[in-house]
């Protein structure tokens, strides 16, 4: 035959209970409408949010559009990956192919720069200049 049975409330820990002149707001363990009151205290710290515009994006868009590598070095690079993961090639034998390629592309691009710079300068004793011009002496006619 079955028993009822009743039920079991815990009794609340008692605490020791803090004098009615001692209470302050942050005491903990004050005594409220829905029994004890525990008060914590949390940090806020200030932290800038900072405020974005269309025209922030854009500007910021429009400094990094020359950063960026060409469509063509683009596609090769992104077809050089998409043969590594495919297992077409091993992912460090295309890492060793996009490093050679953007070193030799690097070291053209500064070959062909010091040569610009190089046929942009006048040449010593190329032509006379207006100094040279001027200090020669005069034949004297007569």
């Amino acid at each position: 035959m079955p028993t009822a049975q009743t039920p079991v409330t815990a009794e609340p820990a008692q605490s020791p209970e803090i004098p009615p002149e001692r209470r302050t707001e942050e005491t903990p363990g004050r005594e409220g409408p829905m029994g004890k009151v525990v008060h914590l205290h949390t940090a806020h710290p200030r932290v800038p949010i900072p405020y974005l515009t269309p025209g922030d994006m854009f500007t910021g868009a429009r400094e990094a559009a020359p950063r960026l590598p060409s469509m063509r070095k683009l596609t090769y690079y992104g077809i050089l990956g998409g043969m590594a993961v495919a297992g077409v090639l091993e992912w460090p034998v295309a890492v060793a192919i996009a490093a050679a390629t953007e070193v030799i592309t690097r070291e053209q691009g500064a070959q062909s720069r010091a040569g610009q710079a190089a046929e942009s300068r006048p040449q010593p004793g190329a032509g006379p200049s207006v100094r040279t011009e001027g200090a020669r002496p005069q034949a004297a006619t007569g």
